[in-house]
């Protein structure tokens, strides 16, 4: 071993040492929201608390910073550890500009916000939870101020998600998107709301259960390395490329919410099992943001799963389970009952073409919320109006509105940006994918292991070697754009509702 061979594996060492405490504290938080009894709230925030305490000292170490720096300027490192190197400096360097009261603070308070959320969200009663959302709108806005911006505060949060993404990007994608979405979805609301062809029918959740891990097994999850469960909201969270954890929602009057909250976590999932064995346990094990990340959930829960092939697939499993309540029924009508366009209040229930909506509802406000332009008292109020505007109709109530996700209670202002730009980047991708592979023909005999495989090979493997938005070019051609997805809502659901959107 040479002298430069020996300092370079300590750093690696380090730096191998911050994720396995990361996945620790992720522990932590899994098991707060599966497993924990509610009386165990204060005791995991003290938990949290800490671990988040001694990651941040970890993160922020003097020594580290000048290891970085030391081999940022060797010449010889070979590509894919210069790549880790300058990824890792890009972390340390945000990382040293937040102090380490700040971090102890802000782990303990979103896990009293997140149980606060939930008692809130229980009773629909959003006072319950403003005392908890005003500490983290303080704390995340001190945070904006400590890692410093050019236009917008938000931008600094924004930067955690979608790092080369700002606010002066997505107000004009966001703009043009909200205005051909709307376009297509009220037009098809003029038509009138087809019934559900299954109202007032119950699913067995058991059964349910059971169509969820047959289709994970089926997409390419690996359960030697990871495992599904059930939980308040589903999502996805990771220890290694050896251990991912998923949990869905199930519910008995609603046979396709489960099957769809596995798929968007499954794809979530698949990426974090897909990256290169090689990289395991380093930086470069990780994906350059979560709008990439996005992308993959809506791909497989939407692209794929909603798609008519799909269900030529599915319909033979569903009605191993389901005899009776599918008797009669065919792929063609499943096809059009789960891309019903209606109206919805719940964005993780809403269909692809209001979908986006939901997402500048969320950006709209919380950017204000960061730039001090709205009060966090003012959040019912300014969501119904906003809702009214874009939906042509009020929620019911704060659990159906400003209360029904869990992002601002975790502090995770300049999360739901991603959502959207998942959506963009998957369109994107998918036109290169049927350029190459006949995914029709793939998807309706179930055979989706090419194109799991494709994937990794031109998004998962990569890692952090590149950006998003160089994979997305890289792979369509072409920066963000918002066309190819109106392309593809403006096809599909012209077919299904007869409708000529123009393009």
């Amino acid at each position: 071993m040479t002298i430069q061979e020996e300092p370079f594996l300590k750093l690696k060492e380090h730096l191998s040492e911050i994720l396995s405490l990361r996945a620790v504290f992720a522990l932590l938080q899994w098991d707060e929201e599966v497993n924990m009894p509610p009386g165990g709230a204060e005791s995991r925030g003290q938990q949290l608390k800490l671990m988040a305490e001694i990651i941040h000292k970890l993160e922020t170490a003097p020594s580290l910073g000048e290891e970085l720096t030391y081999f940022l300027e060797k010449d010889d490192l070979d590509p894919d550890n210069k790549i880790m190197v300058r990824e890792a400096i890009y972390d340390y360097q945000r990382s040293v500009k937040i102090p380490k009261e700040w971090i102890g603070k802000f782990a303990q308070a979103r896990s009293q916000a997140y149980h606060a959320w939930v008692e809130s969200k229980n009773q629909s009663d959003f006072s319950l939870f403003q005392s908890s959302l005003e500490t983290i709108v303080s704390l995340c806005r001190e945070r904006a101020e400590l890692l410093g911006y050019k236009n917008s505060p938000y931008d600094a949060l924004l930067e955690d998600y979608e790092r080369g993404v700002d606010t002066q990007i997505l107000d004009t994608l966001f703009s043009e998107l909200e205005k051909e979405q709307s376009k297509i979805y009220h037009t098809i609301l003029h038509q009138g709301v087809r019934k559900s062809i299954f109202e007032e029918k119950r699913w067995d959740t058991d059964k349910q259960w059971e169509i969820t891990l047959h289709l994970l097994n089926a997409i390419g999850f690996d359960f030697n390395s990871g495992r599904q469960d059930r939980s308040v909201h589903p999502f996805t969270t990771n220890f290694d490329i050896y251990d991912v954890r998923i949990t869905t929602r199930l519910n008995p009057n609603n046979l396709f919410s489960g099957i769809f909250s596995s798929l968007h976590e499954g794809g979530h999932a698949l990426y974090e099992q897909g990256f290169s064995r090689e990289d395991r346990g380093t930086w470069l094990a990780q994906a350059p943001s979560l709008g990439i990340h996005e992308s993959q959930s809506r791909f497989w829960e939407n692209i794929v799963g909603r798609s008519y092939p799909f269900f030529v697939f599915l319909l033979p499993l569903l009605k191993k389970y389901f005899p009776f309540e599918l008797e009669g029924i065919t792929p063609e009508v499943i096809y059009r009952e789960v891309n019903r366009v209606e109206p919805n209040c719940i964005r993780v229930e809403a269909d692809e073409c209001s979908y986006n909506l939901h997402i500048v509802l969320r950006y709209k406000i919380e950017k204000d919320i960061i730039e001090g332009k709205l009060s966090i008292s003012e959040i019912p109020e300014y969501w119904n109006f906003l809702f009214k505007a874009l939906f042509g109709y009020l929620p019911p109530d704060d659990a159906h509105g400003c209360l029904q996700d869990i992002h601002w209670a975790h502090g995770s202002f300049g999360y739901f940006p991603s959502y959207a730009l998942g959506n963009l980047f998957s369109a994107q991708i998918t036109e290169k994918i049927n350029a190459e592979l006949d995914m029709t023909q793939l998807i309706s005999r179930g055979d989706f292991i090419p194109i799991r495989d494709w994937l990794k090979e031109h998004v998962y493997k990569i890692g952090r070697r590149q950006t998003s938005r160089d994979i997305v070019k890289n792979i369509s051609g072409s920066e963000i754009s918002h066309r190819p997805y109106i392309n593809y809502l403006k096809t599909k659901y012209g077919e299904i509702y007869k409708v000529d959107f123009g393009y």
